[in-house]
């Protein structure tokens, strides 16, 4: 894993160990035709705090749809800007253009969006390595986190 990048959590494991919970074409549309999932879902019951990546600047905060509560930051990673974006939260500590450092407090985690009526069971922090601020559907303007982080943590817990 590159120095430069920290984990979102204290304790960062996929939700339920489920590889539906990690990036790609891991889910299925009711006709059986492969759904992509545009990044890992980290099990996080509601209020478990959330820390940037690493040192970057809040390109934005906005509260709707799918992803509920969400926050967007801009990092450097090997030379390029990636963006973190993390979603269904519960509370906001940053601003929009705030410059944060790694480990800084950001967020908590909550059951905004389409988390809402999931069992306490599900809880979870979405989140996604982007390539732009607002990409596409589907896994366009997405990296798999494996990209940035080295591996996933599919069963085992990874300490932040």
């Amino acid at each position: 894993m590159d120095p430069n990048i920290e984990w979102p959590l204290v304790s960062n494991v996929i939700r339920g160990h489920s590889t539906h919970n990690t990036f790609g074409m891991v889910r299925t549309y009711e006709n059986g035709t492969p759904k992509p999932h545009q990044g890992w879902d980290f099990q996080a019951q509601v209020g478990t705090a959330a820390y940037a990546i690493s040192d970057g600047k809040i390109a934005w905060l906005k509260d709707q749809g799918d992803y509920g509560l969400q926050l967007c930051m801009g990092f450097k990673f090997q030379g390029k800007t990636l963006y973190a974006f993390y979603a269904h939260l519960k509370l906001i500590y940053v601003t929009k253009d705030q410059i944060v450092e790694a480990n800084d407090l950001v967020a908590a985690c909550g059951k905004s969006g389409n988390a809402s009526n999931l069992p306490a069971a599900e809880d979870h922090l979405h989140f996604e390595i982007r390539t732009k601020e607002h990409p596409g559907f589907g896994l366009h303007d997405r990296l798999s986190p494996v990209k940035v982080f080295g591996h996933c943590p599919l069963y085992a817990p990874v300490a932040g």
